[in-house]
């Protein structure tokens, strides 16, 4: 007798199908998940790599070269009030090599018939006192006591540059101390080393702990 067609049992799934293990579908839901995180994680790192090279970008100048936007950059001033500049004198110049014999004799120092070239310039103010200033920020690095040369101050600035103030008197700062520009140092007096220049200030400027002319940095 043939059985009805409606009455065939229906076809179980064959042992060895995938689908039909415990293991499948918990695997295909971890799988899923760990790719989500992946996709999650990956566009947070891409996100926060464009905001560092934004800021990086933006704290780097034309050249590439990183800028501290917070530094101040100062120009060098004169070492005595503006007020004083048509009075001041050179009575005594930096003594450069490449100078005209005129300038190079100007530039020489001397004591006791000895000779000495000058590493700085000497100014004057009718032989007057006035008030020393410092031409930059900085900290004040020594302060010598020594009236036969003249007392000095040493001020270390942070581009690098060191300044020398010599022929001093009533200094107001010590060692240790941070200046600013402007401030003011002591004053001038005259001193054994040179009485030929009077009351003066001896002023020099070392870069790299070399002398260099002040006047190529001031406009005197």
């Amino acid at each position: 007798m043939t059985m009805r067609e409606e009455n065939r049992p229906n076809p179980s799934p064959k042992k060895g199908s995938v689908t039909t293990k415990r293991w499948f579908w918990p695997t295909i839901y971890a799988s899923f998940s760990i790719l989500l995180v992946g996709l999650v994680w990956g566009y947070s790192a891409y996100t926060n790599s464009d905001t560092n090279n934004a800021t990086n970008l933006a704290s780097k100048g034309e050249t590439g070269t990183s800028v501290e936007t917070n530094a101040k950059a100062e120009s060098m001033k004169y070492p005595f009030q503006q007020d004083l500049l048509d009075e001041v004198a050179i009575v005594q110049d930096f003594y450069d090599v490449e100078a005209d014999e005129k300038t190079r004799e100007g530039a020489l120092l001397v004591f006791n018939q000895t000779f000495t070239t000058s590493n700085g310039i000497s100014l004057s103010v009718d032989g007057k006192p006035f008030e020393v200033l410092s031409v930059m920020s900085g900290n004040v690095e020594e302060v010598k006591m020594d009236p036969f040369i003249g007392n000095e101050i040493v001020i270390a600035h942070p581009n690098g540059t060191t300044t020398k103030y010599s022929s001093l008197g009533d200094i107001k700062v010590k060692k240790g101390d941070k200046v600013s520009q402007g401030q003011v140092l002591g004053k001038t007096i005259e001193n054994e080393w040179n009485p030929t220049a009077g009351n003066h200030l001896y002023f020099e400027v070392l870069e790299e702990g070399v002398n260099v002319n002040p006047k190529k940095l001031l406009a005197f």
